[in-house]
């Protein structure tokens, strides 16, 4: 059967402002673009966009879907704007709750505070039995309760993990860990069950489908258990139901477990690239960075791992003809596994991925430039806390910070993600930033206005950016006979709307392989 989807603007992003009138659809498959008149004698269907803007299929380039929908789960304090705010929260939460239970907080921001101080130890304790931890936004540090520090062993004399911190004052632990200190807990939660995971999963595509996305790439497999949890409940609840396309990073911890496991990719649950965490955020000073904190200038950030380790993980994957994608923030990070990477490149034709690069100058720009590498940028990254890290950066090198236009005018494949659930994963939220760069509801110029693209660029992150840098540029991205049916339709054209409105811009319809998998309601999922 043959739909012709007409009735409204539809954007190809082949080039800037292209658009066509129909397009027809079989199977899955874009069978030609055109022209009402040549297309209607093939179609048995039509579907009426009523008005509606229709654009390739929208794919979040780098978010943790099972985490994100922990973040459902759980409780959401991103919105919190003081400490006691915070306590008051969770402590009600905690009423009741028995102790050999989880509480668990998610997306803590005190930079956004009246006072940018996290709570005691003793403030924590005094909230309840109950095991707690709190996940600050970025996800590089968390805040632990008594109970929950003693459930992985962490007394005042443990010493802090390769690539973590274990914070103590006084020789007095805080409660809080950063970067691998904290898997100390979060690796090991007692509820990681397969119903568990699925439930979080099954939330976390829904809402993901209600912001327009067809698709996203994630990194989930070494936090729930052995990976085979994880992998299961993509396999139960994404490959089964064929109504969302996922693409997974595989941590190096455990990608020779995923390889023994002969898992093969599908259409809808690919395996992707191994993943490396080369140092931490700036959020928790554990970014690495060629120059001080100017804030705590004894602190250089964290690498995660040495140089050796890195190459030595890197070697694995190319051993298995893997290609390698690695979060790296800070300059020394970026500097450190670019030449890694040059040492050690992929097969002809692949790219690594470099993903959040986040803080560059001249010369790694122009190393990046010449080597096989692609880019996975977080637009919404230069909101929420940008004067946060100028305070820890210093204004000469926040110039270099977030810089999406500088990489697309070095001739770079980029692609836009959320990293939610660090971020919203709308995909217009992250249009508007990567334009804008400021916050929803300001007026200013932007920061670092000399980083801003244009909305066709914007666009192009989330559509053909995010299928070049996993190779699937010829199939999936515009809107193009042969391509896959991935359609992401909204009720205004982000072209050509007022740039303050792009944000509120609601999603139509979502739609997989030509099957409408998300239609607009009041609330969009994530109740």
């Amino acid at each position: 059967m043959a739909t012709l989807w007409t009735g409204g603007t539809i954007y190809t992003m082949e080039r800037a402002g292209e658009t066509v009138e129909a397009v027809l659809e079989k199977d899955g498959k874009i069978v030609a673009v055109g022209t009402v008149d040549t297309l209607l004698p093939q179609a048995t269907t039509i579907q009426h966009l009523q008005g509606n803007v229709m654009y390739p299929g929208f794919v979040d380039s780098h978010l943790h879907i099972i985490g994100y929908g922990e973040k459902l789960l759980h409780i959401d304090v991103s919105n919190v704007t003081s400490k006691d705010e915070l306590l008051h929260i969770i402590g009600a939460r905690m009423e009741g709750v028995s102790a050999e239970q989880w509480v668990v907080a998610i997306g803590m921001n005190e930079t956004a505070y009246t006072e940018p101080i996290f709570p005691t130890l003793s403030e924590l304790d005094a909230l309840g039995e109950a095991h707690l931890i709190i996940k600050r936004s970025c996800h590089h540090l968390i805040l632990a309760n008594s109970k929950a520090l003693a459930f992985a062993g962490i007394t005042n004399e443990s010493p802090s993990p390769e690539g973590g911190i274990i914070e103590k004052k006084q020789g007095q632990l805080t409660g809080v860990l950063k970067d691998t200190a904290l898997y100390l807990i979060v690796n090991n939660m007692p509820y990681y069950t397969p119903a568990y995971i699925e439930e979080a999963l099954q939330k976390s595509v829904a809402s993901l489908q209600s912001y327009g996305l067809v698709g996203g790439h994630s990194e989930d497999l070494s936090y729930f258990g052995p990976p085979s949890q994880p992998i299961q409940a993509f396999r139960k609840i994404v490959d089964a139901e064929k109504s969302f396309k996922v693409h997974l990073l595989q941590h190096h911890s455990v990608f020779e477990e995923v390889a023994l496991l002969k898992e093969q990719s599908t259409p809808y649950v690919e395996f992707g690239a191994m993943k490396i965490f080369v140092d931490g955020a700036f959020g928790g000073y554990t970014a690495a960075l060629r120059e001080p904190y100017c804030d705590d200038p004894d602190n250089y950030g964290i690498l995660v791992h040495s140089t050796a380790q890195l190459e030595q993980y890197v070697q694995l994957a190319r051993r298995y003809g893997q290609t390698v994608a690695v979060h790296a923030i800070g300059d020394l990070a970026i500097e450190t596994i670019l030449n890694v990477f040059a040492a050690y490149p992929p097969l002809e034709g692949q790219l690594d991925r470099l993903i959040h690069c986040s803080l560059v100058d001249e010369a790694i720009l122009d190393k990046l430039a010449v080597l096989p590498i692609a880019v996975d940028m977080q637009p919404q990254f230069v909101q929420g806390e940008y004067f946060a890290e100028i305070v820890k950066l210093g204004e000469k090198r926040s110039q270099g910070l977030h810089p999406l236009k500088s990489l697309l005018d070095r001739g770079l494949i980029v692609a836009g993600g959320s990293d939610a659930p660090i971020e919203v994963p709308n995909p217009l939220y992250g249009i508007y930033a990567a334009v804008a760069r400021r916050n929803f509801g300001e007026s200013h110029e932007g920061f670092g206005p000399q980083e801003k693209i244009s909305r066709f660029e914007a666009v192009r992150l989330y559509t053909v950016g995010s299928a070049e840098i996993i190779g699937q540029e010829h199939r999936r991205g515009k809107i193009k006979e042969g391509f896959s049916a991935d359609f992401t339709v909204f009720d205004d054209d982000i072209f050509t709307v007022d740039i303050e409105k792009i944000p509120h811009i609601q999603v139509a319809y979502t739609v997989v392989d030509g099957r409408i998998v998300y239609e607009q309601t009041k609330n969009r999922c994530e109740a």
